[in-house]
């Protein structure tokens, strides 16, 4: 659906037939539906709708909404006009010009058609028009839509390429321009051949890069519009959405951009509350992706549901992927000038020094830091140079531990491991220096750096398979630095030729990160055996096919991942790093449970470290006790059994806050503890 303004000039031919323009209006306005019906003869499209929002002396402010893949313009229009108003001389009505015609939001167009309702200038149903053109479907609660219309209306070749280094876009962009810009390609639009993910750290760089791509496409008219329909913030709760269909059908000939973060999924593992919301939205867009072009953005530190939507869209469309890129500091600064001067006036006030201490001593910038420094000077320039008087005003300090974001550092920080942070150290610097060498085209192809991880429950190995992902993400070796885990449950179906089809999904899934297989000798296990064979020899596959992707990393007992290993020659193979993670000792047990007491804001006395560090010794001796798992639940038995006893001695008094932070020996007396004490428990406590 296009959604266009414009005015309409004209002249009368007699005094004697119509008095003056504003009579004009009040005779044609109970003909605009013969016009509609005139004009959609002419126009390649299946409903036309043509309302006068405002009229003046022989002028009418028009509207007109065309659902169909031409795109108007004025010559066409005048010829359809004078046409009409030629074979309904009773207006008496000559030299149609049409005047001012502009694409507009189906928002902005929605609101001008409701001020004229309200003034009486038209005779059609309103609530029929309303739902006809889908205007009914722009406000909903389960998602936030947005629309913008791509200002440039032609953009050539290289200049769509000047504009991608300026914007700090990847090569992946530059190199869908030179397809898009194709001499052997038919300049007419047919449909969409493709469709894009676009993958970036803030999503004012993701629309910015999402507005060069729909200007490239609108130039060589693979869009009929230039307007984009921008959905974020979808809920759990858009999974029958009638309103996001309806959007998704009036865009046809445009653009939808969705953003996948969601509102509450945060991290790159499936979020089962969104289960519902990726059947959804992945059957809408298989029903409309061959007229509308679908943008997916994708965040970088908050992928939300997108790894599972594009793995469910994966053999239906073809998707392009491409990424925001990065720039040094001379770019850097002339983008974050523009973005300022495109901006609210509040922010011209910011010098080029200014400007470079808030860049700080980086020498390269991807375009969503940019976006990120520019809505911080924002914020300080509306408190220091709008509104001068709050400029000393501290702000709210919370005394808490500030949990630090740096994946390399929490991983140093990680007690005991000394010789597998060692190994750890070569995997890390041999991922580094294998992109060093690829980026100076000294190889060709990356090497496999899949690894195993061998221990018993609790020895951290799924805390540093997230760790390493975030690294080599950071380092620029992995695109995404998506964790994704699975098991037997998630690769091995009940079906015949549904494994293969699993394990691919896993594979898209983790694309540009780690995928870690937990357990995985027990893909050959239990009644499904030849189902998990089948996953077993899909995964080497898929470990070739995805080399330069994913990195998997299988874990499980050491004993069983040997024996895992040995029925699976082509599997040994790729394995270039075995990180054996042995049991804690006591005393790092004791470090482990001071560490996770603390950040959950207890204090730990030399008497009750004492106390757990005896207990620790005890279930240190036992076979598959926990490890750190063991630690945590003793830790959260203790503070049910704290608890307790709080309630109990302080009834009807006051309790203080060194009551809540701090444990007694007898809060231990737990039975996590208990079942080792008594080795015929065992089965029967847990």
């Amino acid at each position: 659906m296009l959604f266009y303004k414009f005015q309409a000039t004209f002249e009368l031919k007699s005094d004697k037939m119509v008095v003056n323009a504003l009579e004009a209006r009040r005779t044609f306005k109970f003909h605009l539906g013969d016009l509609s019906a005139a004009l959609s003869e002419g126009i390649d499209g299946d409903k036309v709708r043509v309302l006068i929002h405002r009229a003046r002396q022989n002028v009418f402010q028009m509207l007109v909404a065309v659902d169909g893949f031409q795109e108007l313009t004025p010559a066409k229009l005048t010829r359809l006009f004078e046409k009409f108003f030629a074979e309904h001389e009773e207006f008496g009505i000559k030299n149609v010009k049409i005047k001012d015609l502009d694409e507009i939001p189906a928002i902005k167009f929605s609101k001008i058609f409701d001020r004229a309702n309200r003034s009486d200038n038209f005779n059609f149903d309103y609530y029929q028009i309303n739902q006809d053109l889908g205007l009914d479907a722009l406000e909903n609660r389960t998602f936030r839509l947005g629309e913008f219309i791509c200002p440039v209306k032609r953009l050539s070749f290289e200049s769509a390429k000047k504009d991608a280094q300026t914007l700090l876009a990847d090569e992946t962009f530059k190199e869908e321009f030179a397809r898009i810009y194709a001499k052997e390609n038919v300049h007419h639009f047919y449909g969409q051949p493709v469709h894009y993910k676009i993958l970036a750290g803030n999503i004012g760089a993701a629309l910015s890069l999402s507005n060069l791509l729909v200007a490239t496409l609108y130039t060589n008219k693979r869009l009929v519009s230039r307007r984009l329909n921008i959905i974020t913030n979808v809920t759990d709760n858009c999974y029958d959405e009638v309103d996001f269909e309806k959007i998704l059908e009036n865009a046809a000939g445009g653009t939808v951009v969705i953003e996948l973060s969601g509102e509450r999924v945060n991290t790159g593992q499936f979020a089962h509350v969104y289960e519902q919301v990726v059947e959804f939205i992945s059957e809408c867009i298989k029903r409309y992706q061959l007229n509308t072009l679908f943008i997916f953005v994708e965040l970088v530190n908050k992928p939300g549901f997108a790894p599972q939507l594009i793995s469910r869209l994966q053999d239906d469309l073809h998707i392009i992927e491409l990424h925001e890129g990065a720039g040094n500091r001379e770019t850097a600064l002339s983008y974050l000038k523009d973005l300022i001067e495109n901006s609210d006036s509040a922010m011209n006030f910011y010098t080029d020094e200014e400007l470079l201490e808030a860049m700080g001593d980086k020498l390269t910038f991807s375009a969503s830091d940019i976006f990120n420094i520019r809505e911080k000077l924002f914020n300080s320039s509306l408190k220091n140079k709008t509104y001068p008087a709050y400029r000393e005003i501290d702000r709210l300090k919370i005394n808490s531990e500030e949990k630090s974001n740096d994946a390399y550092a929490d991983f140093q920080d990680m007690i005991g491991l000394t010789e597998q942070k060692a190994l750890i150290e070569q995997i890390i610097a041999a991922h580094r220096v294998q992109k060093m060498r690829m980026d100076m085209n000294l190889d060709k192809q990356k090497a496999a750096l899949h690894m195993i991880f061998t221990g018993t429950p609790g020895t951290a190995k799924t805390t540093v398979a997230r760790l390493i992902s975030q690294i080599l993400a950071r380092d620029g070796v992995l695109k995404t630095g998506r964790f994704v885990e699975c098991g037997r449950a998630d690769l091995v179906a009940k079906y015949v030729g549904w494994t293969a089809k699993a394990v691919r999904a896993k594979f898209r899934e983790a694309r540009g990160g780690v995928l870690f297989i937990d357990e995985a000798y027990s893909l050959s296990d239990g009644e499904h055996a030849t189902f998990g064979d089948e996953a077993i020899n899909t995964i080497v596959q898929e470990m070739e096919n995805n080399r330069d992707e994913v990195i998997v990393i299988f874990a499980g007992y050491p004993d069983k991942m040997k024996d895992f290993l040995d029925r699976n020659e082509g599997l040994r193979s790729r394995i270039a790093f075995h990180v054996n993670f042995p049991d804690y000792t006591a005393e790092e047990l004791t470090d482990i449970f001071k560490l996770m007491a603390k950040r959950r804001g207890y204090e730990i006395s030399d008497e009750v470290a004492e106390h757990c560090k005896k207990i620790f010794k005890r279930v240190a001796k036992k076979k598959n006790f926990g490890n750190g798992r063991f630690v945590r639940n003793l830790l959260e038995q203790a503070w049910l059994k704290q608890a307790q006893r709080i309630i109990k001695e302080n009834e009807g008094g006051e309790v203080t806050k060194e009551d809540l932070t701090s444990f007694k020996v007898e809060d231990f007396d737990v039975n996590v503890d208990k079942k080792y004490r008594d080795e015929r428990k065992m089965g029967f406590l847990r």
